[in-house]
């Protein structure tokens, strides 16, 4: 086997490209050892869910259903959801849409639904009446005299114009919109005492609220009991005027309550005392007023514009959610003199504010 062989000039310049690959690489090895990690490529995810509940530690999850309907008397309850003081206090958190407050009744009672809350009614007392497991537990708003116009009655303008209910005798045969045996009924009840009149002396037209702003413009509706944001559309529209508010009917009222069904009341009092501590939370957000945050959330859930949101009502909350039941005993007797109620329920049947104390006393 032969081999090549080289002269001196040959063999410098061979030497000294030898060389200058032996540099090339090192410097090739130096720069990759100094160079950053590459990026590692972005991969798909899912968008995060909002409130997702994290298990507290030592604390165990609990899921629990609370029936709502989309008012904003329904703030706290959405605040607690949305900042996560409802997962703070280790709930999971299944909101059950209504139509009405008699609706959750039958629910609660059964264990279906662990949270009701609404509005003070018959179907909760004559629920209770009949050996429902069913308590109070906390505020959740009530008939301010200092407040604005949670709840009332509108009339038509042009009626309010003509001067017309200045006698209050004059709504005899006139067709006012309300949902029977309900708080709307009493007020109207309250409101025609004085005259000699009652609900039976008017054509009661038990119709859901956008019927009612559709038949106040037609002038097929005279009144209406309304809360908002229906009250504001009706205003809005030109169709209605704020007549008797509520709060003036009914000083003080306990409007709007919590109640609490067997499965908290008897198998998981924890739970429930941990879901006032979230409430409670909630409440004092609440009543920051009509903050960016606070009207954002509550748009979200009860898809209210946030101008409509801005311009409604928000009713008073007590922040350590106590419960007056002053004026119930007139409430019940009215309801029993109707025939609406089978029985009386004594206070007793009514309150469980062991939760509430609990609470309370954790947030000291």
């Amino acid at each position: 086997m032969g081999f090549y062989s080289f002269g001196g000039k040959e063999f410098l310049m061979f030497k000294t490209q030898i060389y200058l690959v032996l540099a090339i690489l090192s410097l090739s090895m130096l720069l990759s050892a100094c160079a950053p990690a590459a990026s590692p490529q972005p991969t798909a995810t899912t968008a995060p869910q909002p409130t997702a509940p994290l298990e507290p530690t030592g604390i165990e999850v609990i899921k629990l259903k609370v029936s709502t309907l989309p008012f904003v008397s329904y703030a706290p309850f959405f605040i607690a959801q949305e900042e996560g003081l409802f997962a703070e206090q280790g709930l999971e958190v299944e909101f059950v849409k209504i139509d009405k407050t008699s609706e959750a009744m039958a629910g609660l009672a059964q264990g279906q639904i662990d949270v009701a809350a609404g509005f003070f009614d018959v179907s909760t007392l004559n629920a209770i009446a009949k050996g429902g497991q069913i308590k109070y537990v906390s505020d959740k708003g009530y008939l301010d005299t200092n407040g604005c116009d949670a709840s009332t009655f509108v009339a038509r303008k042009d009626l309010l114009e003509s001067g017309k209910l200045d006698d209050l005798k004059n709504l005899a045969g006139m067709k006012i919109a309300l949902t029977p045996t309900s708080t709307a009924e009493y007020a109207l009840d309250v409101l025609l005492k004085g005259v000699g009149l009652s609900s039976k002396d008017v054509e009661v037209l038990d119709i859901p609220l956008p019927a009612r702003l559709e038949g106040m413009g037609s002038g097929s509706v005279d009144i209406a009991a309304t809360s908002d944001p229906w009250t504001i559309r009706m205003v809005n529209a030109g169709s209605g005027v704020v007549w008797n508010p509520w709060q003036k009917l009914m000083p003080n009222l306990q409007f709007s309550i919590i109640m609490y069904g067997p499965n908290l009341l008897e198998k998981n009092r924890d739970a429930g005392v941990r879901f006032l501590i979230a409430y409670l939370k909630a409440v004092k957000q609440y009543h920051e007023g009509k903050t960016d945050r606070n009207v954002e959330i509550i748009a979200k859930y009860t898809q209210l514009k946030v101008e409509e949101v801005k311009q409604s009502c928000w009713m008073s909350m007590r922040a350590d959610g106590s419960v007056n039941l002053d004026g119930m005993d007139d409430f019940q007797q009215w309801a029993l003199d109707k025939g609406y109620l089978v029985s009386i329920v004594p206070e007793d049947q009514l309150l469980d504010l062991g939760f509430l104390e609990a609470a309370n006393q954790a947030l000291k």
